[in-house]
């Protein structure tokens, strides 16, 4: 499984040139790109794809031992080495932090050109009515850190002039909100909801056309996030042979690799794509469509709430995506 997944994503990263030739100036050689969650996953891989591309590449994690090797890989890329890479330890949950991040990006490279808000937490609560602690947690960083990044980024990033790109990282769960982790769901759902009213917010005024924002929805991924979530919820008990089901150095053989989705999500803003929902190899574009249909169905049709969990639409739903 693990060999012909890398085969995949070998012919994945040899195709698309021309698409990335469709990139917006954002990406173009010298501009510079800021990654939260840069440590692994998703945000590492972005963080190389815009290395190659010949940009200065601005990371950010609180996993200093991947964010070192991560900024370590992207100097190697990078056109001018480590003069064209800054990594910093950010806790995107505080503001103070990421405004001291804003400062040093602006204080080495004048500049951002694409931002990827990126960092995310899987630690969250099931229950509306429990775990509070998981909610705050949860909250803190996978909505207020997002909206730390664009009060602290955005604003100067307009004062610029020239072409930017904004992507924020949601994810399926704050679209079609499957039970099991409550908290996450909300969290996700409101980054659709901030993403939706960025866009209409800069395409109302001179930015638009120049400035860009885009939803980045992944779908099953081999990254780190399952690793990080069990590490800080068993703490010294974590162990990592037996509690990670799936990562990027264990990958399941359903999940994209986290390089083969950022191919994707490149090629989705070179076409101009806002939503940008990305398949894996277990569900396709098609399967995604239907399901985030069949959510709409329970406020217009059903007056059920999550009716594709309830025993009772079981068969319903099962015919209605084999139709």
């Amino acid at each position: 499984v693990r060999s012909s997944m890398h085969a995949v994503v070998s012919l994945v990263i040899l195709i698309p040139s021309a698409a990335l030739n469709s990139l917006p100036d954002s990406f173009s050689t010298g501009r510079v790109a800021v990654i939260t969650g840069a440590a692994s996953g998703l945000g590492k891989a972005a963080a190389l794809k815009c290395a190659s591309l010949g940009m200065k590449v601005c990371l950010a994690d609180i996993d200093d031992g991947d964010l070192a090797t991560a900024a370590s890989e992207c100097c190697k890329l990078a056109s001018n080495g480590g003069d064209d890479i800054l990594s910093l330890h950010v806790d995107v949950s505080s503001l103070n932090a990421v405004r001291k991040f804003k400062d040093a990006v602006y204080e080495k490279f004048g500049e951002t050109s694409f931002l990827f808000n990126n960092a995310g937490t899987g630690i969250g609560a099931a229950s509306a009515f429990r775990e509070l602690d998981g909610w705050r947690q949860n909250l803190e960083v996978n909505l207020f850190g997002a909206l730390n990044v664009l009060h602290s980024f955005v604003p100067s990033m307009l004062e610029q002039g020239t072409s930017c790109t904004i992507v924020n990282t949601g994810s399926k769960q704050g679209l079609t909100t499957p039970p099991g982790n409550l908290a996450y769901n909300v969290g996700k759902a409101g980054i659709k909801v901030i993403t939706d009213g960025l866009a209409h917010e800069l395409r109302g005024t001179e930015h638009a056309g120049r400035v860009s924002a885009h939803l980045f929805v992944p779908g099953w991924v081999n990254t780190m996030l399952a690793r990080n979530y069990f590490r800080e919820l068993k703490g010294d008990a974590f162990d990592p042979a037996a509690d990670v089901p799936w990562s990027t150095d264990k990958p399941a053989a359903g999940a994209w690799m986290p390089e083969q989705t950022i191919e994707y999500l490149f090629e989705k803003i070179g076409e101009g794509k806002f939503y940008i929902i990305c398949p894996d190899h277990d569900v396709s574009e098609a399967m995604d469509r239907k399901r985030i249909a069949w959510a709409t169905g329970d406020i217009l049709e059903r007056d059920v709430p999550l009716s594709r969990w309830d025993p009772d639409y079981k068969e319903a739903f099962q015919r209605y995506m084999e139709d």
